[in-house]
């Protein structure tokens, strides 16, 4: 995870990335699109259901993450 020290998200609040709130999660967002690594923190997400034994959720590579529910065949 190199790239995580390059990220756009560094020095703003974390709770941006799993607000509730619109008016947060907007904020969120358009810190992403400015992001070099927007690609790289996707990739990451997409690759990895849990961080630190935890579903992975909140906002990665400017998409909200949320836990992917199975379905039946």
């Amino acid at each position: 995870m190199n790239w995580i020290h390059q990220a756009a998200c560094r020095g703003h609040d974390p709770e941006l990335w799993f607000s509730t709130r619109p008016s947060k999660t907007k904020t969120a967002l358009a810190v992403c699109r400015t992001c070099p690594v927007i690609g790289e923190c996707r990739e990451w997400a997409d690759g990895h259901s849990r961080i630190n034994g935890y579903p992975l959720q909140g906002i990665w590579g400017g998409r909200p993450h949320v836990r992917r529910r199975r379905t039946r065949p």
